[in-house]
C-alpha cells in the first residue's frame, strides 16, 4: 500500500510516494525520476522519520532530477544518430528495405542496421532496440572472456570464473558466491580502461567478498588509478543514452 505525501524545500513542492514492505529490515531507498519520487522503507518506519529523510535528501533529489534533464533523449533509430560503442560515438546507417527482422553489424567505423519499413514508429523503434542489445550482448560474450583471462593473474585470482552477460536494471557487474561473474551488456558502450576497472573489481570479490578498505586496497593495488576510474564510470553512466523511458526510478 503506497502513500503520498509532500514537503516544501525552498520554492520547490517535492511530492513523494512511500511504499512499506516487511521484507525490508532496515534500509530505506529514495528512488527519482523526472516527475516521481518514491520512497521504500520497513513497516515500522515513522511518516516523521521518512519526512526529515526527505528534507536531507532534497537538494540530492532536485541534483538528480537536473541530471535526468541534461541526459541525451531516447534514441530514435535513425541514420545520422550515434550509439557509444567502447568509448566512442558510433554512427548508425538504417537501411530500411524488405527484411523480416532488424540485423545489426560493424563494419570500417560505422553501425549498419538493416529493418523493414513495414512497421509503425513505435514498433519499429522497439525491433531496432532489441536487436542492439542483443547485438551488445554478443560483442560482451566475445571481448569480457578475454579481459577477464588477462587479469586473472594480476588480481591473483585460483579460479577461473564462468561469465554470464545479463541485462541487470541498476548494476554494471556483480559476482556471487559460486564465483560466478554477471556482466551487463552495457558494458560495452563504455571505454575499455573502464570495462578494465569493473573486471578487477569483480574478480578482486573472488578473494574479499564485501568492500571493506581491505578490498579497496587490492583493487587500487592492481588499478593504481582505480578511484578515479570508478568517478570516471560515475559521470560516464549518466552521459549514455537512456533505453527505457526516462520516466523510470533511479536510486539517489
Amino acid at each position: 500500500m503506497s502513500k503520498k505525501s509532500h514537503i516544501q524545500f525552498g520554492d520547490t513542492t517535492i511530492t513523494y510516494e512511500v511504499t512499506r514492505s516487511e521484507r525490508r529490515k532496515k534500509t530505506i531507498s529514495t528512488m527519482v525520476s523526472l516527475d516521481r519520487v518514491r520512497v521504500l522503507a520497513p513497516t515500522h518506519t515513522s511518516d516523521r522519520e521518512l519526512e526529515d529523510l526527505i528534507r536531507k535528501q532534497a537538494p540530492r533529489i532536485l541534483d538528480r532530477r537536473e541530471e535526468l534533464k541534461r541526459r541525451p533523449p531516447q534514441k530514435k533509430f535513425v541514420t545520422g544518430e550515434t550509439l557509444p560503442y567502447l568509448g566512442r560515438d558510433v554512427h548508425m546507417n538504417v537501411n530500411t528495405d524488405q527484411f523480416l527482422r532488424p540485423w545489426v553489424r560493424f563494419d570500417n567505423g560505422h553501425l549498419w542496421i538493416d529493418a523493414s519499413p513495414d512497421r509503425g514508429e513505435e514498433e519499429r523503434r522497439e525491433l531496432i532496440h532489441k536487436a542492439f542489445v542483443e547485438w551488445y550482448r554478443h560483442q560482451a560474450a566475445d571481448y569480457l572472456p578475454e579481459r577477464v583471462e588477462n587479469w586473472i593473474p594480476r588480481v591473483g585470482c585460483n579460479t577461473e570464473p564462468r561469465i554470464l552477460i545479463r541485462d541487470q536494471r541498476r548494476r554494471w557487474a556483480s559476482c556471487a558466491r559460486d564465483g560466478t561473474l554477471r556482466f551487463n551488456w552495457r558494458v560495452m558502450m563504455l571505454q575499455p580502461d573502464l570495462i578494465d576497472y569493473l573486471v578487477v573489481h569483480e574478480l578482486t570479490h573472488l578473494i574479499v567478498m564485501d568492500h571493506s578498505a581491505f578490498f579497496w586496497e587490492l583493487v587500487s593495488f592492481v588499478i593504481p588509478d582505480a578511484e578515479d576510474r570508478r568517478q570516471c564510470l560515475r559521470k560516464t553512466e549518466r552521459l549514455l543514452p537512456l533505453w527505457q523511458p526516462s520516466r523510470r526510478l533511479e536510486k539517489v
